[in-house]
């Protein structure tokens, strides 16, 4: 005797399971879309969204620069700005040129004479074509609220003074003399 299996007939889903696997599905899909429009955004550079999110905080100021990067950007005339890093801003006029750092890893300078306060956090030039630090009371002050930020690889240029930020601090100059000096949070030159 031969046995045979007969072919079953499908049998039909219920309303509640069908209901239940289309609902899982669209699920499952969009999950996927989720998952691959955050990979997306990662394999783009995308910073996550978020509380959780920093902004990325610019490198810090390492050594000074003789002479601004070839590619710096001229920006027109701005008068007062900071760096990206927060840590040096600066002021200008026709003849002169100012920049505080608020933090650096050089030995402090003795102050100029008749100075009662001290030196180091501030630095100028001026038309006469004079660089050096200025005398300085109390702690330096951070820039106003406010204060424009001269992004890395930029330059201002103000009457006959120039200055250019860059991730090794910034560069201010009297065109005319050349005379000026560059600050950075581990050094800095006179020229």
């Amino acid at each position: 005797m031969s046995t045979t299996t007969a072919a079953r007939p499908a049998r039909r889903l219920g309303p509640g399971l069908t209901a239940f696997l289309v609902v899982d599905v669209l699920l499952v899909l969009a999950f996927l879309v989720v998952l691959g429009t955050t990979l997306a955004g990662r394999d783009a550079g995308a910073a996550p969204e978020g509380p959780a999110a920093a902004p990325a905080a610019p490198e810090p100021e390492t050594t000074p620069e003789e002479s601004p990067g070839e590619d710096s950007q001229e920006v027109g005339e701005v008068r007062a700005f900071v760096l990206p890093s927060g840590n040096i801003h600066c002021a200008m006029d026709e003849g002169s040129a100012t920049c505080t750092i608020l933090a650096f890893s050089y030995e402090r300078p003795a102050p100029p004479e008749g100075c009662a306060g001290q030196a180091g956090n501030v630095l100028t030039v001026d038309a006469a074509g004079t660089a050096g630090f200025a005398c300085q009371e109390g702690e330096p002050a951070a820039a106003a609220e406010g204060t424009p930020v001269l992004e890395y690889g930029e330059q201002t240029t103000v009457g006959a003074m120039t200055c250019a930020s860059s991730t090794n601090g910034v560069l201010c100059r009297h065109n005319e003399s050349g005379a000026g000096f560059s600050v950075a949070r581990a050094g800095y030159l006179f020229f």
